[in-house]
């Protein structure tokens, strides 16, 4: 990750990578990216497959509905 990025993140998000092999699908993860806006754009940046603790307070609020994978906000559609 370039140096002073990881300042800039403002949104971070799990990700799978899938593979379909003869025996089915295999997944890997989950792993960590991260979005911020430079010039006008939006960028994303792989973390890694920790997240570091200096964005954890990118997920305080959060949490994961039952039987979905994803982070979640309170009051978003059930």
């Amino acid at each position: 990750m370039k140096r002073g990025v990881l300042r800039k993140i403002r949104r971070v998000y799990q990700y799978w990578v899938e593979e379909k092999t003869k025996a089915g699908v295999k997944r890997y993860g989950p792993y960590w990216r991260g979005s911020y806006y430079e010039n006008g754009r939006e960028r994303t940046v792989y973390i890694g497959k920790e997240l570091p603790g200096g964005l954890r307070y990118l997920l305080d609020g959060r949490y994961r509905r039952p039987g979905y994978e994803e982070y979640t906000w309170p009051g978003r559609a059930k």
